[in-house]
């Protein structure tokens, strides 16, 4: 499976993405403003449960590649790499957001269709989480292990920023977020560098 050096550099990327402000995170602190916690806490729990497909497809789609092209791991290595430096560089320079997506259906189902029509998700998990497959016999269980993982520390980001949605929701909290973004954006361009250098070094 998974060993537990590469348990924790996965740990380590997951935790700079998931509490990095996103869609995911602006809909649950304005459904937690202004409805209630427990709206904001659906939105996390409709948002996990939509990242749970992403897992299941991601990982069959991912593992029946790998079994028509063996090899193909080491250009998805490169790729999430890549993305995963992008991603540090993009984060620092965002712009940071107050409005939340508009919100037309309950919660739950409004933080899942959120997750499962997020491109980026889909990229994430197809580019980023092959990364630390260790072996190629267990392609599959590999990477339903590292989903879980990803939905776990995703779902603890959610149910913060719900609690403390009162704090993040207000304009006196942007150079609150910048820093959270800048700490995540910088964990990211590192932890992409360390990849590199792990691996073809």
């Amino acid at each position: 499976m998974i060993s537990s050096s590469s348990t924790i550099e996965f740990l380590i990327l997951q935790i700079s993405v998931a509490f990095s402000p996103g869609l995911i995170i602006a809909l649950i602190v304005n459904e937690s403003v202004q409805k209630s916690r427990k709206n904001g806490l659906q939105v996390a729990a409709g948002a996990a449960t939509g990242a749970v497909f992403i897992t299941l497809i991601t990982a069959t789609v991912v593992a029946f590649v790998f079994n028509l092209i063996p090899g193909i791991l080491t250009s998805i290595y490169i790729v999430g790499i890549i993305y995963i430096i992008y991603k540090g560089v993009k984060t620092i320079r965002a712009e940071i957001e107050i409005d939340a997506p508009k919100v037309t259906s309950e919660s739950f189902k409004a933080g899942m269709k959120l997750n499962l029509l997020n491109p980026k998700m889909w990229v994430f998990y197809l580019s980023v989480l092959p990364i630390f497959v260790e072996s190629e016999s267990s392609i599959f269980q590999s990477l339903i292990f590292l989903g879980t993982l990803t939905i776990g520390v995703n779902l603890v980001a959610d149910i913060t920023y719900a609690f403390l949605s009162s704090y993040f929701f207000g304009s006196s909290s942007l150079k609150s977020k910048k820093l959270i973004n800048n700490i995540s954006g910088f964990c990211l361009i590192l932890i992409g560098a360390y990849l590199f250098f792990s691996r073809f070094f």
